[in-house]
């Protein structure tokens, strides 16, 4: 049997390395960028993460600002190693609920108030406990709408670079990706081989700027931690939205 790949940082295996954005700008007029904690966020996962990335070390974000804001401290000056692509881009959390709120009464789904729905700041934690019975109407097909594109399509889009990272983690580089929850739990789910009710409820669950980390044992892949958040808790900063 082959020995197993190293990786380039004090001879830990390499690893996949998946950090959601920092808190971004929620019930302003603009939510993809960073708040001012979200920024402090970002600079306690770059020091959290400085030893598993070196000059070898492939980043990847999405588009997004906020990916982008959140990229900034892992990335420095450097950007030769950073691939920014559309693919890791979350889907449209603002389409899947006006598209629920369209389609209750035929889905048989029950609404939060309106005013909840208005105010997602105040009324952040009932909207959570909702949004997964949303997600699972989108991926059974049920819910419908051209703005929202097919879970299927998400799907596929957010693992297409798998085998990129795979072969990475193979020569003993770890791979570091910015992106949202929504993607960061899919790919999880479906490395992992969880099921779609728990990518749901990890979704509504993943603290801003969290770690979660697999590796490649084998061809097969392992969840070694998920939503970690340590380097956050210290300065108060840990936060869902």
């Amino acid at each position: 049997m082959a020995e197993a790949a190293r990786s380039d940082s004090e001879g830990d295996p390499p690893k996949l390395i998946l950090v959601r954005h920092g808190q971004a700008s929620l019930g302003s007029d603009d939510y993809d960028r960073l708040s001012e904690r979200g920024h402090r966020q970002a600079e306690r996962v770059a020091d959290r993460l400085s030893a598993a990335i070196t000059e070898r070390s492939p980043l990847w974000s999405g588009t997004l600002l906020r990916h982008r804001q959140t990229l900034a401290p892992l990335a420095g000056s450097d950007e030769a190693n950073v691939l920014l692509t559309e693919d890791l881009n979350e889907f449209s959390t603002y389409g899947l609920v006006r598209a629920a709120v369209r389609q209750a009464e035929r889905l048989g789904l029950d609404l939060p108030p309106r005013h909840q729905l208005a105010d997602p700041v105040m009324h952040l934690d009932v909207l959570l406990a909702w949004f997964p019975r949303v997600m699972a109407a989108w991926q059974d097909e049920t819910l419908e709408g051209t703005e929202i594109g097919s879970w299927s399509a998400f799907r596929e889009r957010v693992l297409r670079a798998r085998g990129q990272w795979e072969a990475c983690l193979r020569s003993g580089q770890s791979v570091i990706v910015v992106t949202s929850a929504g993607v960061i739990s899919t790919v999880v789910a479906a490395l992992s081989g969880c099921d779609l009710a728990r990518q749901r409820e990890l979704a509504v669950n993943l603290y801003n700027a969290s770690v979660s980390e697999l590796s490649l044992v084998e061809g097969a892949w392992q969840i070694e931690t998920c939503n970690c958040t340590r380097h956050l808790e210290a300065d108060g900063l840990r936060t869902l939205a």
